[in-house]
This record gives structure tokens, C-alpha cells and sequence, in this order.
């Protein structure tokens, strides 16, 4: 019996692929510098930001000294609540409360994600949120997925974990949760919901 269903954070309830996608393209935007150049050179850090081993202050800090631009700390905020929502997606989170408790599983750094929940007061949705930075093992690992499950005070089997990376979802399998592949480019929400009720 499904009692816990875990949403991944961005390209799954967020409409951008990737949080560092979302925060170069803010910074592009607000330091007349150019986004591709700046996307590829601040991705470098996600693993590093999403581990804890560096802050998101101090990787922003290294791009801005790197195109030789002024890094304001507020920048990074306000790149963070930028962030483009899925409303229509959190709106089925919300609906699946009626049969099971909802989460978030998320490769992110605690103060990114913290924005993001904060502002769109998902505390209230997401009873267990998950973020890699805060348990220091990313969604490579099927250690989060066991975090995440005990949070949850459930067993990986009885939970579906669903996110727009097929490698992510395969770890998540072996863990033993139940994984649906969700495509970020299509976002098939018929197709999504029809999966979850079989599953349920």
C-alpha cells in the first residue's frame, strides 16, 4: 500500500529543469552578462553546493569575480524566489492529500530550497522535506531515499518518489521505492496521474 508520495523540486513542481538553470538566467538578466556562458560555468558547482562542500554564496561569489561583474548577496535570493512554479502540479499534490501524505526529495542547498518552500508556504503541503544539502548525500546515493522514508516513518516500498531524471528514479528504485520518470519538456499530467492511481 502506497502511503507516501515524494515529489522532486525543480523540473518536477518547478518549470525550470534545473535550479542552477533558474538562477544563472536571473543573474544573465540582472548583470547584462551572458546566460550560456554563465549557466555553463556555475554548473560546475552543483555537486559541490548540493553536498554541502560549498555554499551558494561562495560558488555565486567565484561566477561574479569570473566575469568580472559585482556580486550583491541579495542577487542570490531574489534569483531563488524567482524560480518559475508549477501550480498546476503542486494543485495535484494538493488533491493527493486525500489519499496519501506528500513530500519533497531534492538535490539543492538548504538555503535555495528553504526560499522556495518559505515563500510559497509549502510547509503546509510537505510535511517531510528532504534536501541533499542538509543530509549531505544527493540523489545519486539510496541513502536520501532512506532518509527519507524514515522521516516519514514508512518503508521505501510503500513509497512513490517522482522526478524528471531516469537516473535519479533507478536509485530510487533500488532503494525500493516505487519511481515514475516525469518529462520536464512534456509535463503529461494525464499520464502522470494515470500512473499514480495504478500504483495507489
Amino acid at each position: 500500500m502506497i502511503k507516501r508520495i515524494f515529489f522532486d523540486l525543480d523540473g518536477v513542481l518547478t518549470t525550470d529543469k534545473t535550479g542552477s538553470f533558474t538562477t544563472s538566467k536571473y543573474f544573465a538578466e540582472k548583470l547584462g552578462i551572458n546566460f550560456k556562458e554563465v549557466f555553463e560555468y556555475n554548473k560546475k558547482f552543483d555537486g559541490d553546493t548540493d553536498s554541502g562542500k560549498i555554499s551558494n554564496l561562495d560558488a555565486w561569489k567565484k561566477t561574479c569575480e569570473k566575469f568580472g561583474v559585482e556580486f550583491n548577496p541579495n542577487y542570490l535570493y531574489e534569483a531563488f524566489i524567482s524560480t518559475p512554479i508549477d501550480e498546476k502540479m503542486v494543485q495535484y499534490a494538493i488533491q493527493l492529500k486525500d489519499k496519501c501524505k506528500v513530500g519533497i526529495i531534492s538535490d539543492n542547498s538548504v538555503e535555495r530550497a528553504n526560499s522556495i518552500i518559505e515563500k510559497n508556504n509549502w510547509s503546509d503541503i510537505f510535511d517531510v522535506i528532504v534536501i541533499s544539502d542538509e543530509v549531505r548525500c544527493t540523489k545519486k546515493e539510496t541513502r536520501i531515499f532512506e532518509i527519507s522514508a524514515q522521516r516519514a516513518k514508512v518503508n521505501p516500498e510503500e513509497c512513490i518518489f517522482i522526478d524528471n531524471k531516469q537516473k535519479n528514479i533507478e536509485v530510487s528504485k533500488v532503494a525500493g521505492m516505487k519511481g515514475i520518470y516525469f518529462d520536464d519538456a512534456i509535463r503529461d499530467y494525464e499520464k502522470l496521474r494515470d500512473i499514480i492511481e495504478n500504483l495507489l
